[in-house]
Formats: C-alpha cells, sequence, structure tokens
C-alpha cells in the first residue's frame, strides 16, 4: 500500500551583503502571480537593510517578519518558535552576508525533523550587486565565494554596459559550474550587449593566450555548442596519472579560485598518439579538435581534446590562471 504523498515545505534562503538587493527582491517574489495563492509566508530577516517590510504590504500578501538578531539564534529552537507562531506554508530567509554559509545545510537538516510531516525544499539565490562586485571580490573574496558555492541562481543586479559579464561569470563558474547567472539591469541596451571574448571563437584555430586560458575554460564548459568541432591551440600542463585509457593524457592548469590556499587543478581529457616525449606536469602546446562526449572518467558528457599536434611549451609568467 502506498502512503500518501507529504505535503511540501517550500524554503528560499535569499543571500547577498548590505544593499545587495535582498529585500527588494523578496518584495518581488512576495507580489509575483506564483505567490498570489493565498500561503501564509513567513519571513525570518537576520539583518535590518536600508529598506524595511510595510505592514500593509505584509497583510496584503498574507506575510508576517519576524527578526534573528544575532547568528546563535539562527538555529532549528529559535525557528521551531516562529513556526509554532505563525504556522506558515512557506519560509524565505534574508540570510546575513556576515555570517558563513554552514549554517544553511545545517537547518536544512534541523527543519527535516521538525518539519516531519512536510518534505522540505530548499531554494538557494545569492544577490550580488555590480557597483560593488569587483570591490568584494578583491577585499572579501572568501565571503563571496562562500555564498557562490552553495548558490542555486545568482542574480547580478544594477548592471550597466560597462558590466564584464565575462569575469563575473568566470569568478562564479570557478566555484559552482552548476549556478544559474541572471544579470538585471534598468538599462534595456544591456540586454542587447554580446558576451565578448577576447579570442575569435569562428577562427579556423582558436588561439588562446596563457592570461586568458581561464575564460576560455569557463566558456568552454558554460558554452559546449560553441566549440563543438573546432580546432583550438592553447598551452596548459599535462598529467599522466594511472588508469587512463591508452593514448589519454589529462591537459589543464592550476587555478585559483578564491585565494592562495584554494588552488585546484582544473583539466580534461586529452587524446595524442604518442605522449612518451613529454614528462608528467610538463607544459606543452596542444592544436586540438574538442569534442564533447560521454566519457566513464567523468561519468557523465565532458570535453576531450583530439590532438593534431603537441609542442613543448615555457612555463606561462603567472603559472595560475585566474576566472576574471
Amino acid at each position: 500500500m502506498f502512503g500518501k504523498k507529504k505535503e511540501e515545505m517550500m524554503v528560499y534562503v535569499i543571500m547577498g551583503f548590505l544593499e545587495a538587493g535582498k529585500t527588494s527582491l523578496i518584495r518581488d517574489l512576495l507580489t509575483d502571480d506564483m505567490f498570489d495563492d493565498k500561503a501564509k509566508t513567513l519571513i525570518l530577516a537576520c539583518e535590518e537593510g536600508e529598506e524595511e517590510y510595510e505592514q500593509a504590504m505584509l497583510s496584503q500578501t498574507g506575510a508576517v517578519c519576524e527578526y534573528i538578531e544575532d547568528e546563535e539564534s539562527f538555529n532549528g529552537k529559535v525557528i521551531t518558535k516562529f513556526l509554532k507562531k505563525h504556522r506558515p506554508d512557506r519560509i524565505i530567509i534574508e540570510y546575513n552576508g556576515m555570517w558563513p554559509t554552514k549554517h544553511i545545510p545545517e537547518l536544512y537538516d534541523e527543519l527535516e525533523d521538525i518539519c516531519f510531516d512536510r518534505e522540505v525544499i530548499f531554494q538557494t539565490i545569492d544577490i550580488v550587486n555590480d557597483e560593488t562586485f569587483s570591490l568584494y571580490m578583491k577585499n572579501m573574496p572568501s565571503m563571496m565565494v562562500d555564498q557562490f558555492r552553495i548558490a542555486e541562481m545568482i542574480i547580478v543586479n544594477r548592471c550597466t554596459l560597462n558590466t564584464s559579464k565575462a569575469a563575473i561569470r568566470g569568478s562564479i563558474k570557478a566555484v559552482n559550474p552548476r549556478a544559474q547567472i541572471v544579470y538585471e539591469s534598468e538599462d534595456d541596451a544591456f540586454y542587447e550587449m554580446k558576451e565578448e571574448m577576447p579570442f575569435d571563437v569562428n577562427a579556423d584555430v582558436i588561439e588562446v593566450s596563457n592570461d586568458d586560458f581561464g575564460l576560455w575554460y569557463i566558456d568552454m564548459l558554460d558554452h559546449p555548442e560553441t566549440y563543438q568541432g573546432k580546432t583550438i591551440q592553447i598551452t596548459g600542463m599535462i598529467q599522466k596519472p594511472k588508469g587512463l585509457p591508452k593514448g589519454f593524457a589529462i591537459f589543464g592548469r592550476y587555478a585559483m579560485t578564491c585565494c592562495a590556499d584554494d588552488v585546484q587543478y582544473m583539466g580534461f581529457l586529452c587524446k595524442a598518439d604518442d605522449w612518451s616525449a613529454f614528462k608528467n606536469q610538463q607544459y606543452v602546446t596542444v592544436t586540438a579538435m574538442l569534442e564533447y562526449k560521454f566519457m566513464k572518467e567523468y561519468g557523465e558528457e565532458g570535453p576531450v581534446f583530439y590532438a593534431e599536434s603537441v609542442e613543448p611549451a615555457e612555463k606561462p609568467a603567472e603559472e595560475l590562471v585566474y576566472f576574471n
């Protein structure tokens, strides 16, 4: 006998620093048609921003707001009190941008126990202000990356015609390739802008410089249709671990995804006639055709280089790859 399907408890976690636009987004959510269903919403505001929730708007949208003033109070015991008080159908959390995101999965586990008769579904959204993006990435990279890693959607608002989508996408996708990025702007001309790469993607041989490796790598993963079947000339490091199919090596570069303590090798499969002339971790310049195909080493479809030529190369002046 099949049991009755559990009702759902949607929990929206809205992250971002002060003045990023969290409160405005929550207002938009409450007044959106998808929320116009007479359901009761509990807003848990973990910081008091420049804007507040007007009581008239809360009453009109069937919402209530409770404040959690300190990090220690962001726990299941405190939130249980609010759940019993208001009996909401869903929760919107305006998360404090200065708190570590480790509390979010912890709360998910607690809510699953608290709401044992309902299926808890989390959606994590990070709000970024383009006006301060570069400044925060320079001065607070670990905090920015902490939010990028856990966000399913990242909304970049206040964009202008000077916004560098490539730099923003590179910074985000380096740590969370699956994140959906949405750009918002008051200038209609912004949406007509094409995202240009610093190399010619329509050339017979796409030549990628050492400095552009990071932008190419992210664009290659994000837009496989652009590079499928194309020939690319690029320099990187090969690694020859045991267990790969005959003729294959790993081609890539070491990348800094956040700070000096967060460096990882980012590479993919590369096939050549013979790798014996090259040492492990040697830099080479490959001219290769790129195909996306299923490989058991990936466990899914991924990029594979089929080298037409491989030549020894000098170590790049800057060995680490950056994504902006």
